[in-house]
């Protein structure tokens, strides 16, 4: 992860967090300035959400539990919501110190659809009261077709030399 060296040119940046391990879906808290990233990692081998501060990191603070992906503040930051490997959302309370934060036992708000990719499935208001939730149609999916013999297709319709 990079963020803008302080007291550089604009438009210059700097390593904010080094690692062999992947740091995806960084947030910055919604405090002005920012005081702390939340961002999924996954150096112990699965993905788990943590906090470090910000600009300056002080080592992470570990939040989800069993897994978690997609973190997102709720207004405040005094709440971080993820996504669990069962795809439920999650959200933990944050008691925040001038230079500590002490996160609550993670709970279940609701069930998701299935994540599937990259894309974030959730967004939170910026008042922290709702949710914008991907969710999956109840339309039926497309039909799968099945060809036998193609090979003998392929020599029909080719001319031949």
């Amino acid at each position: 992860m990079k963020s803008p060296s302080e007291g550089s040119p604009a438009g210059t940046s700097r390593a904010y967090l080094r690692s062999p391990s992947s740091k995806r879906h960084g947030r910055f808290s919604p405090e002005s300035p920012p005081r702390w990233v939340a961002y999924q990692s996954d150096e112990t081998g699965r993905n788990e959400v943590y906090i470090q501060a910000f600009p300056e990191p002080r080592g992470p603070i570990p939040i989800s539990t069993g897994g978690g992906q997609y973190p997102a503040w709720g207004a405040g930051g005094h709440e971080l919501f993820y996504v669990s490997p069962d795809n439920k959302l999650m959200t933990v309370s944050l008691k925040l110190g001038a230079n500590s934060v002490e996160p609550s036992t993670p709970r279940v708000l609701f069930s998701l659809a299935a994540v599937d990719n990259e894309i974030p499935p959730y967004d939170v208001s910026p008042d922290g009261q709702r949710f914008l939730v991907r969710a999956m149609t109840g339309r039926a999916g497309q039909p799968l077709t099945v060809i036998v013999n193609w090979p003998a297709l392929l020599k029909k319709e080719s001319p031949t030399p």
